[in-house]
């Protein structure tokens, strides 16, 4: 009965998100992603470097607003 849970009923629930994400139109996906990014180093982190900045970090700093 575990297994029959497992896979009918919380592994689609856990790859939901992954094929709402891949329904988006791509333009929208990437718009989403610089405004994240310039979100993340602007100007409340003159400082920082893009390349460096990773994508929790660039998250964490979105829920800061």
């Amino acid at each position: 009965m575990r297994e029959f849970i497992y896979w009918y009923v919380r592994r689609p629930l856990q790859k939901l998100p992954y094929k709402i994400a891949a329904m988006m139109p791509r333009w929208l996906v990437y718009h989403c992603a610089i405004r994240l990014m310039v979100n993340a180093s602007g100007s409340k982190y003159p400082n920082q470097v893009v390349q460096e900045l990773t994508a929790m970090d660039a998250l964490k700093r979105w829920d800061e607003v």
